[in-house]
């Protein structure tokens, strides 16, 4: 399987560790891409973090990041490591272009693919075209909802290979392992008062202005007075612009904390005791609301997701978010968690029990099903 930074090791870590000891699937981990930079956080200290030691490190993210050359380096990659390695499937998470571009390398060596989160929809950013493009290539389809399961078998996937499993990314929910919030004040070095709101804003890579919803958000925050945590984006193209904006405007605020990452960890122990969440990340529409916490969607970007829990949409204007942030900080003690939609409990079990029960094709063709 292959693991590409924060966004997809925080959907595969509660499989991973239940595969280590699996004695039916060997699994291995390929780690590239942002978990090889340091400035997206420690290079693969999330992995280090649970005792996972990747069997291949893939180095294909350029500085600055550049999707097209980037996709290039992966797609050369990861061929050559499934030449040499020869798996009998590849696991890939999402929609990213780098991802996708694995997933075009395992279909140009014969080699089936696992996707996980196929049938979303992000409208707003060129990842939802990657999504659908990977579920094309794709042979086993793990699902975290029945409708994105109807869409995938839509798409002429043929049903027997679509299985809702959850959304395995929830799975954090029930870790034991997290730090106190006071633990994680110190590992930040501020303290960390109420009212406390996590901010990610990553570019909408379909709009013009890579800068517009982050200028929102941010004068949004400068009028309500709150403990703002901010995580830098991730690779994509525009994120170096929103990265020099928040150091540049988090410079002399003493109540904003800018972070390139939290890690799972820390994210985690803090989303349980944030008032709200902020930005245009997918984590504001699927672990926010199971967290029982109040979310705050900017912009386009998460366009097409399923809502569950409470979401405020707001467009990228700084008047629009400032109402949204207020509305959703003076009703947090109304939140509750509503994982609702999701299969009960956690998905890693689910998606094991998928990987034992299915037989990679070989070779791998694949029949278009037309809807009867």
């Amino acid at each position: 399987m292959l693991t590409t930074g924060r966004q997809d090791y925080g959907i595969l870590r509660s499989t991973i560790v239940l595969l280590r000891d699996d004695a039916e699937i060997r699994a291995r981990v390929w780690a590239g891409g942002m978990h090889l930079r340091e400035r997206f956080g420690r290079p693969l200290a999330l992995l280090a973090a649970d005792g996972v030691e990747p069997a291949r490190e893939l180095d294909f993210l350029g500085e600055p990041p550049e999707p097209a050359e980037d996709a290039a380096r992966a797609l050369a990659a990861v061929a050559a490591a499934l030449r040499a390695d020869r798996p009998d499937a590849l696991l890939l998470v999402g929609d990213r272009s780098e991802t996708l571009a694995a997933g075009m390398a395992a279909a140009l060596a014969g080699v089936p693919i696992v996707h996980l989160h196929g049938g979303e929809e992000t409208e707003g950013a060129v990842d939802n075209a990657s999504r659908h493009a990977l579920t094309k290539l794709s042979h086993l389809h793990l699902v975290s909802h029945e409708r994105h399961a109807a869409r995938v078998r839509q798409m002429g996937e043929p049903p027997e290979s679509v299985i809702v499993v959850g959304a395995p990314g929830l799975d954090n929910l029930c870790r034991l392992d997290l730090p106190s919030r006071t633990d994680v004040a110190t590992s930040l070095g501020h303290p960390l008062p109420d009212p406390l709101v996590l901010v990610t804003v990553h570019p909408a890579t379909l709009g013009d202005d890579p800068e517009a919803e982050v200028r929102a958000v941010a004068q949004a925050m400068a009028t309500w007075p709150a403990t703002y945590v901010v995580t830098q984006p991730n690779a994509d193209g525009g994120g170096a612009a929103i990265r020099r904006f928040w150091a540049e405007w988090a410079r002399g605020r003493p109540n904003v904390v800018l972070v390139d990452a939290l890690g799972e960890t820390r994210y985690w122990a803090l989303l349980r005791e944030a008032a709200a969440v902020v930005g245009n990340s997918s984590s504001g529409i699927i672990e926010a609301p199971a967290a029982g916490v109040p979310a705050v969607n900017v912009g386009d970007r998460q366009r097409g997701r399923l809502r569950f829990g409470r979401v405020i949409d707001a467009p990228a204007r700084a008047d629009a978010v400032a109402e949204a942030l207020r509305a959703a900080l003076d009703g947090a003690a109304d939140a509750t968690a509503e994982p609702a939609g999701y299969p009960a409990g956690p998905a890693a079990p689910r998606i094991v029990a998928a990987l034992r029960g299915w037989r990679p094709p070989r070779p791998p063709r694949k029949r278009f099903r037309d809807l009867q």
